[in-house]
């Protein structure tokens, strides 16, 4: 996937300091894709049961494709609002871009990480990543809603409420998957994290927002790390 060579070196050199600006040009309305790409419509996309070798293999390319808009989205962002001005005038910290960077990188790393295993991808990127979008709305919505930004706190609503849905997915096919192979999936998923994840999972957690989307403390609770734990309770 070129987007995910290209997140690499950007990455390194806005991490080493050799990118420091993110310049002022709007982005396309539209990511570039090959002319020789076919684009398929949602509605037209043939589904499986999910049981055979082939179904699977549609399911990964789905989601590899979900992965690559990820990677524009996070990229998107940084170019698209990097004149952004708050309310009162005071433009975005450099922290929003370091985020957004590691952000388009992570979900590279991801992409590359688990480009074999299904299992793997819907663990990581779905219920890894994904619900810790959930866990840092509360902060960032409080962000703009002090500064008074309603249009922003309405769109972050409603990614929240995407964020939701995908991160039910991504737990629905897992465990559906876990449940056609006789496999454990609790112990599958924590398995997958301690693979292919680094580090530990770091509270607090939004733990309504987990639940709504069947992501009970039993899935991630015991991915963080102890210490972690005690300073929470």
């Amino acid at each position: 996937m070129h987007e995910v060579s290209l997140t690499k070196i950007v990455q390194e050199n806005w991490n080493s300091g050799k990118i420091t600006e993110t310049g002022e040009t709007s982005p396309p309305a539209q990511p570039n894709r090959k002319d020789s790409l076919t684009i398929v419509e949602p509605g037209k996309i043939k589904r499986g049961k999910g049981g055979t070798l082939a179904s699977r293999i549609a399911l990964l390319h789905s989601l590899a494709n979900i992965e690559q808009w990820a990677i524009d989205l996070s990229w998107d962002v940084i170019a698209r609002f990097s004149t952004f001005r708050l309310s009162n005038g005071e433009p975005l910290p450099r922290q929003f871009f370091d985020d957004f960077v590691k952000v388009a990188g992570d979900e590279a790393k991801s992409a590359t990480d688990t480009s074999h295993d299904l299992l793997a991808r819907l663990a990581i990127v779905h219920m890894v990543h994904e619900a810790r979008g959930l866990d840092v709305h509360p902060q960032t919505l409080s962000r703009f809603a002090a500064q008074g930004d309603t249009s922003s706190v309405k769109v972050l609503e409603v990614i929240y409420a995407d964020e939701i849905t995908h991160v039910a997915a991504g737990l629905r096919w897992f465990t559906y998957i876990c449940s056609k192979e006789g496999r454990d999936s609790l112990k599958t998923f924590h398995e997958l994290v301690k693979l292919h994840f680094k580090g530990f999972l770091k509270p607090p957690f939004n733990t309504e927002g987990r639940k709504t989307a069947g992501m009970t403390e039993e899935w991630y609770v015991p991915l963080v790390k102890p210490s972690s734990l005690q300073k929470t309770s």
